[in-house]
């Protein structure tokens, strides 16, 4: 009995070695907020790509596939530039109605000074001729954009809102529920999304179940959402899940504005542009 007391014991004390530092290494881990603050300098940023799916009654397809690079400044990101493509089949140029053919070609979004330029994709159909991007005179992503990942957890505010909102929290994981109202006030990137739109109401209230994966370095590694389509603006009944991985952190990026004699403004465009009917990817 005596022996067997005494190895309990051992067994305890070491036991109670192992588990000191681990819980010391949790308590000095940075938390993921300082942790991207800290990535905040000029001429710095990371790398993202995202999936974004949509289910109708079981049928599930890709809607949307985007990558690009963000640049940070000091208080946030200060420029963007990513490339995205609908899942829309190829339709012949000559025969379809304007803009529909660009529905099924890569969109691409620089955004930096406040200002985005659209090239390519849908709105690319309409430009003049001697002209490849379309100049929008605030922060926007494009119909690629309005159609993929809506919260961007490399938004120091957004991440600080969804850290707030998080219900189970463990070693590295995050995971929780925010609404489309309560991240559009905190949010450029969903403003942006929603190309200069306000929420109504009813969009306001959906509400967007997030997982949020860090890394190693304790940075978001993996953002997972799900949200009905209606938070979006996307007419009936579909749920839309978006799927986005970041890299490269601390990265030197640069993001340049197009030549301006490459660029259109609105007012130049071949005729007024109707996005209110765009047809969804799904099905195909």
């Amino acid at each position: 009995m005596k022996r067997f007391v005494t190895g309990l014991a051992v067994t305890a004390a070491a036991a109670a070695a192992l588990t000191v530092p681990t819980a010391a290494a949790a308590q000095t881990a940075p938390d993921p907020l300082s942790a991207l603050k800290k990535q905040l300098a000029a001429g710095r940023g990371v790398s993202y790509s995202d999936v974004t799916k949509g289910e109708v009654d079981g049928q599930r397809e890709i809607i949307s596939r985007r990558k690009g690079t963000l640049q940070f400044g000091r208080s946030g990101i200060a420029a963007s530039d990513q490339t995205g493509k609908l899942n829309f089949p190829e339709v012949d140029d000559e025969e379809a109605p304007e803009g529909l053919a660009g529905l099924s070609k890569p969109e691409r979004v620089i955004t930096v000074k406040n200002a985005s330029y659209i090239s390519g994709g849908f709105f690319g159909e309409f430009l003049p001729e001697d002209k490849t991007w379309l100049r929008v005179p605030e922060p926007a992503l494009g119909l690629t954009g309005m159609l993929s990942q809506p919260v961007n957890a490399a938004e120091p505010a957004t991440l600080r809102a969804l850290l707030a909102h998080a219900a189970v929290k463990r070693p590295g994981a995050y995971s929780g529920k925010i609404t489309f109202g309560e991240l559009y006030k905190v949010s450029p990137w969903l403003r942006a999304t929603l190309m200069g739109g306000k929420p109504s109401a009813k969009q306001a209230k959906v509400v967007i179940n997030w997982k949020l994966a860090l890394g190693a370095n304790r940075l978001p590694a993996r953002l997972t959402t799900s949200y009905a389509g209606a938070g979006l603006g996307v007419k009936g009944d579909m749920t839309l899940t978006s799927d986005t991985r970041y890299s490269g952190w601390g990265a030197k990026v640069s993001v340049k504005a197009p030549p301006a004699d490459q660029v259109a403004r609105p007012g130049d465009l071949d005729e007024e542009v109707d996005t209110e009917n765009i047809p969804i990817p799904l099905g195909r």
